[in-house]
């Protein structure tokens, strides 16, 4: 039998049942349905069996794992730590950051989106086995849409309302989800984007076993997960150096100066970094005990102790502490370093200054105050030059 049609040569009429449902992923589709093959059945929404809705637990670990992801190769590039980067609102929240953490966070960032837009998956999706698709195509989603939906996470940030939202919703949507016409979906092989396709036609040499992927990013989930569990840190000491000088002052008090150098390192699976050190300069008084009528010491809490460093080029650096522990200035930031005072009895309160700077020809002057503003003690000094620090590296 031959058809004719609008316009052409008569061509030959298919034969069979008729056409038949054939996903994407299984090569060429037939002309028609073999005599006793049995259709595939429809399947309502965005979901099929071969790639059903994914899970909000499995969604959770896969948002884990790629945040481990940033968050080690920004620490091994510059030592920051910055939480769940792959969360709008939620990244590190130390300040200062080392130079260069926002544009290592943010390509990294950039590098999962580009894996995202055309594959459907980062790493920690990968190996958590899910993607993210079109609803309608069942598509990853491009560059572009995957950027606006990171940006619309930023709603889904917002008390987590948005991420929870996903927990109940029936195609388990975000606000992002909604917005772009997206859903996660429990697969490794969606289907393959247009730019995809057309790389596989134009290389088909860079193509490869999908499981080879998978182990892969497996292998880099579980190493970055590590490297976020197992972790140390401190702040190493050099030997301190110490001076002293009288005052001058109406009380007979004399101040001690010591100097040390600090040096804070972090570690993360046994691989050790360490920032530049710093030197913490810290002055307090003595003087010989001065007892009120109580029999108590008649400085008590109201003294005020301020210390300033000035280096040979005219750079200066303070703070200030009274007795009831308030500190300005450039104090030490971990407050780790103190001065150990013997008799006579310490007078006032301790104040420190910690710079970056190397200290070889500053001059130190400390003074002790009374809380009114009386001057109680003042001298010069210079800063003695600590040891460096001799760590375990």
């Amino acid at each position: 039998m031959t058809t004719v049609g609008a316009e052409g040569p008569p061509t030959a009429a298919p034969t069979g049942a008729g056409p038949y449902l054939v996903p994407p992923w299984s090569g060429p589709r037939p002309a028609s349905t073999p005599p006793g093959s049995r259709r595939r059945p429809a399947v309502d929404g965005p979901f099929t069996p071969e790639r059903p809705k994914a899970s909000w637990g499995v969604r959770a670990i896969a948002v884990l794992l790629d945040s481990a992801v940033v968050a080690t190769i920004v620490w091994f590039a510059t030592g920051a730590s910055v939480g769940l980067a792959t969360l709008p609102l939620w990244g590190g929240d130390e300040d200062p950051l080392p130079a260069g953490t926002g544009w290592w966070t943010g390509g990294t960032l950039l590098a999962l989106a580009v894996l995202q837009a055309y594959t459907g998956m980062t790493p920690g999706k990968r190996a958590a086995g899910i993607a993210v698709v079109d609803a309608g195509s069942g598509r990853p989603i491009g560059l572009a849409g995957t950027i606006l939906r990171w940006l619309a996470h930023f709603l889904d940030a917002f008390l987590m309302i948005g991420y929870l939202r996903a927990a109940w919703h029936r195609e388990g949507r975000t606000f992002a989800d909604s917005l772009l016409g997206t859903v996660v979906v429990r697969s490794t092989r969606p289907r393959p984007h247009p730019w995809v396709m057309w790389l596989r036609r134009v290389a088909p040499r860079l193509t490869w076993p999908s499981w080879t992927t998978s182990v892969a990013a497996l292998v880099v989930c579980a190493l970055a997960a590590a490297a976020c569990l197992v972790t140390g840190g401190g702040t190493s000491t050099g030997a301190a150096e110490t001076t002293s000088c009288r005052s001058d002052g109406p009380l007979a008090a004399t101040a001690f100066v010591e100097s040390t150098t600090a040096q804070r390192w972090s570690s993360r699976l046994g691989i050790r970094r360490v920032e530049e050190p710093t030197t913490v300069v810290v002055a307090g008084w003595t003087a010989h005990a001065v007892l009120n009528d109580d029999g108590d010491s008649a400085m008590g809490e109201d003294t005020v102790a301020a210390l300033s460093l000035r280096s040979p080029d005219g750079l200066n650096l303070s703070s200030t502490a009274d007795g009831g522990g308030a500190v300005t200035g450039d104090f030490p930031s971990d407050g780790a370093v103190y001065l150990e005072a013997s008799l006579p009895e310490p007078v006032g309160p301790e104040v420190g200054v910690e710079t970056p700077y190397d200290i070889a020809g500053w001059t130190a002057h400390a003074v002790l105050t009374s809380a009114d503003g009386t001057l109680l003690a003042d001298c010069v000094v210079p800063v003695p030059v600590p040891a460096p620090v001799l760590g375990p590296w």
